[in-house]
């Protein structure tokens, strides 16, 4: 078990003392025991390593104000798996803070004459009492040591402080008049303060970022460690469909190495020019607050459960790193209903999820939120009852505005509630996208692996390995299958219906449904039907269900659930239902009680699952709704149906229903919500129940034209969507809306074109033809649009029939791939281009070669290291680099650059610019602690405007003109600061009245 005490480490320098491992060969100690000499030596040794190691000095503070050093050793004194992730903090309460500790090697403890020993120095930190020196106190618990002729914890220097798990600072000096019982020590902010974060970013750029711990101490820190790992032991396995008829007991893969990365697009108005899909990593990690909308079965409840594991254990990529370290409260919305539990309190937080912890120390999840050391993971939204949203609303904007530092994520059914929901609170929304060609062979390959694993429990061995290369064999077929089959593709862009297809597939030996009704039923099917003979199962739980009993035991569950408005339900309450099917099902009585039948079915089905103790629901909600609709339809209840027709809730139930319905039954259905939309003189109504009649209609086996008519003739009449929700509501239609869309983009203005090409993105290569119209429309705003859809089909199709047929010259192009490089040459003026990824300075010259370039920003190129290719387009006016991790830019010498936005971290290569003397403008990208210095003046003498922008995250930024000794900006300098940015000047007295700063307003 790895702790923090494996990090303490002897140090033999000038004099002897303690040291702490920061990373396996980087020592943190004090500065008054390092010898400065030329021929000095310092050396390190850890317990139980391979004896000593010679060290050099990197760093060093002055004794006197900030007794620290930071040694790098010749080779590692530890192998990297014995440390525990380092956490480090600074102490933001001034109360004292007991059970803390320092490690070291003292004289006191010496043995044998004077052999070093470990000693662990237990007592009471107090802030206050260290304040004006800027040092740490520690008050031992213990007697203080007897007499000796110098200090007992002579030694001692350099060695760390911990409060729990988190290092505080190092030992540095036994204070006079304490009689022994006193320690300080230096705290580590103040060493990063010194100097000490400017040399950790060359040789530990991975380093953590510094807590600020506010509460009481150890005994919050020592509950965290049991809560991340009851959290680990949660959230770290995600249920998987198919996988537990596989013949073993295990229908989960572990979410630490299966798990697939969803994409996503940024909700609402289409502003951005960045492409439509997006790793939800890259999304998540610049939005302290988003609300997340994803269908059934999209993945939203698997991405809060690998960000919940992952980022208590510090594990999380580095594109989330400002999520690392978090403490992850989930709140699944079902729960909340179950448990009557409607504005849950702080101390609440922990406890709603159920986990396999302890009670918290009273009042430690405040702190925590007080802190800002929270994610707020909430996920469900759509399955409290709608009545029930709205206060749900408002206790998250009061929790939030109690706790404004609180990072949260959101999720819910993209319809659940209105757009900009939660916009007031400063939510950003995303929408989860549909998985590609190559997520659903992803999906496949890791859905196939699983399996696979899970033969080896097998004693069998012959057996496991023939199942294996049976799976490997139909993980073959069903990916060409993929490959072939738009249709199946088009069943399979959720993670549910993907694995659901999976576990078909292997099942039934490659026949596979044709529908989504087809594919939940046979779905359902294989689970209640013979899967326990398959597996040479008998009879464990006493009874013997046909698939008949086991669907009509479940529908009654399944429409109490959605009648009440819920997820969950009580045992009893599963008991209470499972009583009344059985009154009409005596084969099933002579079997067994209610309670009995119930534990069959969680034992036996694989569609009940008992996730805590007495909260039952289904395995996922699609089901519930699918045999609910049955349910509906056998019990004559279709009018009770259409009453809730409005509510998102009931709407997936009437999508499912059809399916079960005859013609006349269904003919009932779609009629009903034709006059449910005439009826009302409300939009959305309007919108939300004329596409769900066309979907409905598209659902039915049979359909007489003439209701097919007037179901079509009313998606026509909705005309153009002028929401994202209205886009939303047409792209479910597919392919078969595209009729009755407007053919004539030259009568509908920016807004309402850009609604239809939005819709028409959605539909991949159906939507091109129809894409061409509007690639000629006037505005620039709607071409734009058509240009970020180039991702939609092959790119030299796209090329061909749209692009190469629109006007480009006012507006930004938009491009990714090497393949949407290459057929550059072959298209029109274009007024900008923006290029994501990875890209050689080779073939970004091959791509503008003889061709105009004034508009250029490049993003996320980490393999560029110069802008050579540039030499050929001197008249590149507006540069932006964003995420490139550039060497030189020489590359735009002679250029006509006026306007730059980078990042702080090319600050770095300004020596390698030539004369830029036309850039008046200049953008910087600034994170926390960033210091801005006059080389920015010196690089352009034409400044005239300086931008620093945030990343979304509040920023204390320095700029520093002191040592600018060359003449001033002729126009001044104005400095423009987003709301985020918190801005020092330093040295800036001989500008007066030229240096202009300007900051803008905070949103609302």
């Amino acid at each position: 078990m790895r702790s923090v005490e494996d990090r303490l480490v002897a140090v033999l320098a000038a004099q002897q003392g303690s040291g702490v491992l920061l990373t396996p060969n980087l020592i943190l100690t004090s500065s008054h025991m390092v010898d400065f000499s030329r021929d000095a030596v310092a050396e390190a040794a850890a317990p139980g390593g391979s004896g000593t190691v010679s060290c050099e000095v990197l760093w060093a503070g002055r004794p006197d104000r900030c007794d620290a050093a930071l040694l790098r050793a010749r080779r590692d004194l530890v192998p990297a798996d014995r440390l525990p992730p380092l956490r480090w903090g600074t102490l933001a309460a001034k109360q004292p803070v007991a059970g803390c500790q320092i490690l070291g090697f003292p004289q006191v403890q010496r043995y044998r004459g004077g052999e070093l020993e470990a000693a662990q120095i237990v007592g009471t930190l107090t802030p206050l009492s260290g304040r004006m020196r800027g040092r740490y106190v520690l008050h031992s618990d213990h007697h203080p040591p007897g007499a000796f002729t110098r200090s007992p914890w002579a030694g001692l220097s350099g060695g760390p402080l911990f409060t729990g798990p988190v290092l505080l600072g190092i030992a540095t000096e036994d204070p006079q008049g304490w009689e022994h019982s006193v320690i300080d020590a230096v705290p580590i902010a103040r060493a990063l303060a010194e100097g000490l974060s400017e040399v950790l970013k060359q040789y530990w750029p991975d380093a953590p970022p510094l807590e600020e711990l506010s509460g009481p101490g150890p005994q919050d820190l020592a509950y965290e460690e049991q809560y991340a790992k009851a959290i680990k032991a949660r959230y770290s396995r995600m249920e998987v469909f198919g996988l537990d008829d596989l013949g073993t007991n295990e229908n989960s893969w572990d979410l630490d190495t299966a798990y697939l990365s969803l994409e996503a697009r940024k909700a609402g108005p289409e502003t951005s020019l960045r492409p439509e899909r997006q790793r939800i990593e890259d999304l998540l990690g610049s939005r302290p607050r988003t609300v997340l909308r994803g269908e059934a079965g999209a993945g939203k409840t698997t991405l809060v459960w690998w960000l919940a594991s992952h980022a208590v254990c510090r594990t999380l990529p580095e594109k989330l790193s400002a999520l690392d370290g978090l403490i992850p409260f989930v709140i699944p919305m079902r729960s909340l209903a179950a448990q009557g539990i409607t504005n849950p309190t702080p101390a609440q937080l922990p406890t709603i999820a159920q986990l396999p912890a302890d009670d918290p120390p009273t009042g430690w999840a405040g702190r925590v939120l007080a802190a800002g050391r929270a994610l707020l993971l909430i996920d469900g939204l759509d399955e409290l009852p709608q009545t029930d949203r709205d206060p749900a609303r408002r206790w998250l904007a009061q929790l939030l505005r109690m706790y404004p530092d609180t990072r949260c994520l959101v999720t819910v059914r993209p319809l659940a509630v209105e757009h900009a929901w939660l916009e007031s609170e400063g939510f950003e929304e995303l929408q989860l996208l549909p998985m590609n060609k190559g997520g659903i062979q992803s999906f496949v390959a890791a859905w196939h692996k699983a399996a696979r694993l899970e033969y080896g429990a097998y004693a069998d061995k012959a057996r496991a390995e023939q199942e294996r290369s049976r799976l490997t064999a139909l993980e073959r077929d069903l990916s060409q299958e993929f490959r072939r089959n738009t249709g199946l593709r088009d069943l399979a862009r959720t993670p549910l219906l993907c694995a659901v297809i999976c576990a078909l597939h292997r099942r039934r030996s490659g026949l596979l449904p044709r529908t989504r009704w087809q594919l939940y039923d046979a779905a359902l099917s294989m689970l209640l039907g013979n899967r326990d003979a398959y597996r040479r199962i008998g009879a464990p739980e006493g009874m013997n269900l046909t698939v008949d009993d086991g669907r009509q035991l479940l529908q009654r569950i399944a429409v109490w659930l959605v009648r009440s408005g819920r997820a969950e339900l009580s045992r009893d309450q599963a008991v209470g239902q499972l009583e009344r099917a059985m009154n009409g099902l005596r084969h099933v009585r002579e079997q067994g009680t209610a309670l009995e039948t119930l534990t069959h079915l969680l034992n036996r089905s694989g569609l009940l699952q008992e996730r805590s103790a007495d909260s039952i629901q289904f395995i996922h909600r699609t089901f519930q709704d699918f045999l609910a609709a049955k349910e509906f339809r056998e019990n004559d209840s279709l009018d009770e149906l259409l009453g809730h027709a409005t509510e998102e809730q009931w709407q997936d139930v009437i999508r499912l229903v059809i399916g079960h319905c005859g013609r006349a039954e269904a003919r009932r259905v779609i009629a009903g919500l034709i006059v449910a939309g005439d009826e009302t003189d409300k939009r959305e109504t309007l919108w939300s129940q004329r596409t769900l009649a066309a979907e409905c209609a598209m659902s039915a086996v049979y359909l007489d034209d003439a209701q097919h008519e007037a179901v079509w003739e009313g998606v026509r009449a909705l005309g153009p969507p002028l929401s994202e929700g209205e886009e939303e509501l047409l792209s479910t239609l597919g392919p078969e809306v595209l009729p009755y869309l407007s053919d004539d983009p030259t009568a509908l203005g920016p807004a309402e074109a850009s609604g239809v090409v939005n819709v028409l993105a959605s539909l991949g290569n159906a939507g091109i033809p129809l894409l061409q119209k509007y690639g000629q429309h006037e505005s620039a705003r709607v071409r734009s649009r058509i240009a970020d859809c180039w991702h939609i089909a092959d790119a030299r199709v796209f090329t061909d029939e749209i692009l190469s047929t629109m006007r480009l010259d006012d507006i930004t192009l938009p491009m990714m791939l090497p393949e949407q490089l290459s057929p550059l040459p072959t298209l029109g003026p274009v007024g900008g281009f923006i290029v994501f990824g990875n890209h050689s300075s080779d073939s970004l010259r091959r791509a503008f070669r003889d061709r105009q370039v004034r508009d250029l920003a490049l993003e996320n190129n980490t393999s560029l290291m110069t802008l050579d290719f540039l030499a050929d387009h001197p008249e590149i006016e507006d540069l932006s680099l964003v995420g490139c991790f550039l060497e030189d830019l020489s590359g735009l010498g002679g250029s006509a650059l006026r306007t730059l936005e980078l990042e702080t971290d090319l600050l770095r290569i300004l020596d390698t610019a030539p004369p830029l003397p036309h850039v008046g403008a200049v953008r910087l990208l600034v994170e926390p602690g960033d210091r801005v210095n006059e080389r920015l003046l010196t690089a352009f003498p034409g400044l005239s405007s300086l931008s620093l922008n945030a990343w979304g995250l509040r920023a204390a930024v320095v700029l520093d003109l002191t040592g600018h000794t060359g003449p001033l900006p002729a126009d001044g300098l104005k400095v423009n600061l987003d709301p985020e940015v918190e801005l020092t000047v330093v040295g800036a007295d001989r500008f007066g009245d030229r240096l202009r700063i300007h900051k803008e307003p905070s949103g609302p």
